[in-house]
């Protein structure tokens, strides 16, 4: 006799407490009033109905980093429906050591969340990242993560969105 297990693929989306892919999911800042000062907006990337969820069907045994970044890295910007802007490139920080890994396949040994960063140039930010010594089949996800974003003095009244894509890849 002999038996074939072949890898699946490494993927990300995010999912409902059911665990059902939601299409096109929001997360919103606090919303702010105009102001004739710079001013700081807060929110939470993943929620229990909207997890940042990673599958690791054995296809990245060294492990893996789960990023997070602009659909138009470095050069998109928060756009109303008016057409007003502005950057977040610099002016927005994703602080994943805020969140919780929730492991549903495997162990949390070697899945790790990284440090507060800022958006810089075309750079992603990176989420999570699994060393080697992760679990080989794993599967995951984090909530919690702290968003921050500075908006400009006199920043025009709308409601702004800013696409964003996340990513997991190999190492």
């Amino acid at each position: 006799l002999s038996q074939t297990i072949n890898p699946g693929v490494l993927s990300t989306d995010i999912r409902n407490s059911s665990n059902v892919v939601v299409n096109n999911p929001t997360f919103s800042m606090a919303a702010k009033t105009v102001s004739f000062s710079q001013q700081t907006s807060t929110g939470t990337f993943g929620d229990n109905q909207n997890r940042i969820y990673v599958e690791n069907p054995g296809a990245a045994n060294n492990g893996w980093t789960l990023t997070l970044n602009a659909l138009q890295p470095g050069s998109g910007e928060w756009r109303s429906a008016g057409s007003d802007t502005y950057k977040y490139n610099a002016n927005a920080t994703v602080n994943p050591s805020a969140g919780t890994i929730t492991p549903v396949i495997g162990s949390g040994t070697g899945v790790l969340k990284n440090a507060a960063t800022a958006f810089s140039g075309s750079n992603p930010v990176r989420l999570m990242t699994a060393s080697a010594s992760a679990d080989k089949v794993w599967a995951g996800y984090i909530t919690g993560i702290g968003l921050t974003q500075a908006i400009p003095a006199s920043q025009p009244a709308g409601t702004y969105t800013l696409p964003m894509v996340q990513t997991v890849t190999a190492i």
